[in-house]
């Protein structure tokens, strides 16, 4: 597959964000509708995209936990990883053979499933402060620790956007930036090399987007060191007010995109 400069940059400045949001500066929500609206291959561009990013997710992860395996708290998120299982495993299905029309989903749908995600991550962030004083009276039990584990493996299994998930059973045990930063991305670890064996089972992963990857490996350390540092100078919420109403704007093009064929 060829790709134009323009859609290697848009690409590759979609990776930094990434790279960037698992430093801990949140600024990876808007990478994945933004890569799926310059994907070359226009027919399967939300399929392929999803596919390309977890090797690149994976390999953040790495530098992510190595910045701060000293900030992580296990005891904190080990209750969902069960939950989390059956969720990925739930979601998997999801991707069998499109021949299957009960379980398959188009890439149509899938558009359309990433840009509405996007549009509530969006209001969520908007509402936040709502939502998580409501939860704050309710301090998760078992039960809706299993609730938030089964929606991070659904959500990020299908479109790497189990981040409002987390963030909502994180915030209101108010653990200290560097801890939420630390305990999210060993979260993140864990989850996405626990997808990586249903996306090779279902034949994801195609070699054209493995070896765009490998190109962009380099903007990987990059993007994770630059959001390691910022997270600690820069105040973010300018940032992140610009940056959602960025990603609510390219969620409903991708909307728009989805329902009109």
């Amino acid at each position: 597959m060829d790709y134009t400069t323009t859609e290697l940059c848009w690409i590759g400045l979609s990776i930094l964000l990434l790279g960037m949001s698992k430093g801990g500066f949140p600024v990876g929500a808007i990478a994945l509708p933004v890569i799926v609206l310059v994907w070359p291959d226009r027919a399967a561009a939300a399929r392929s995209a999803v596919a390309f990013m977890l090797p690149m997710l994976c390999v953040m992860d790495i530098f992510a936990v190595a910045f701060y395996r000293r900030q992580i708290e296990w005891r904190r998120i080990v209750s969902l990883f069960p939950a989390m299982l059956v969720g990925v495993a739930l979601a998997s299905v999801l991707f069998v053979s499109p021949s299957n029309p009960i379980l398959a989903i188009s890439d149509r749908g899938l558009k359309l499933l990433i840009g509405l995600i996007g549009i509530v991550f969006t209001l969520y962030q908007f509402y936040r402060t709502r939502i998580l004083a409501r939860l704050e009276a309710h301090h998760p039990g078992r039960v809706m620790q299993s609730v938030f584990g089964f929606g991070a493996g659904v959500t990020s299994t299908i479109a790497h956007a189990a981040g409002p998930v987390l963030q909502m059973y994180l915030l209101p045990q108010h653990l200290p930036k560097l801890r939420f930063a630390g305990t999210t991305a060993a979260f993140f670890f864990v989850l996405n090399l626990v997808k990586v064996g249903p996306f090779w089972m279902l034949g994801r992963f195609s070699r054209d987007g493995l070896m765009l990857g490998v190109k962009l490996l380099p903007v990987i350390p990059v993007g994770v060191l630059l959001g390691y540092v910022l997270v600690r100078l820069v105040p973010q919420h300018i940032y992140r007010r610009f940056l959602y109403v960025v990603l609510g704007v390219t969620s409903t093009v991708l909307v728009v995109k989805a329902l009109s064929g």
